[in-house]
């Protein structure tokens, strides 16, 4: 069996080979089995496996995720709120205005 392992700070890759037919051969897809199989020389048949490849999220890119989601839910909330009370919003907006200035700086 090859395995093969590969990981950032983002994604993880596996990728497994479970082997093959021992001989070489023809291939053709067993519809009955859902699989391809190799016939060999002497008339037998041998299955054909696949590799199986699974990519998934690290912890680092689920909190990632997970902190967009919650800042989006944050800022509609916001949005809301802003649309109850009028002060609220002039308030947003000056404060947007005063943290553009100090980071032109």
């Amino acid at each position: 069996m090859l395995s093969v392992n590969a990981t950032d700070a983002f994604v993880q890759i596996q990728v497994r080979n479970n082997g093959g037919p021992y001989s070489s051969g023809a291939v053709y897809w067993d519809g009955g089995a859902q699989k391809f199989k190799v016939i060999d020389s002497n008339g037998g048949s041998q299955d054909m496996y696949l590799p199986m490849i699974e990519i998934g999220a690290t912890g680092l890119t689920q909190s990632a995720i997970n902190w967009v989601m919650r800042k989006q839910h944050e800022e509609m909330q916001l949005d809301k709120l802003c649309e109850q009370y009028p002060t609220l919003a002039d308030a947003r907006r000056e404060f947007e205005m005063l943290l553009n200035l100090v980071k032109d700086r």
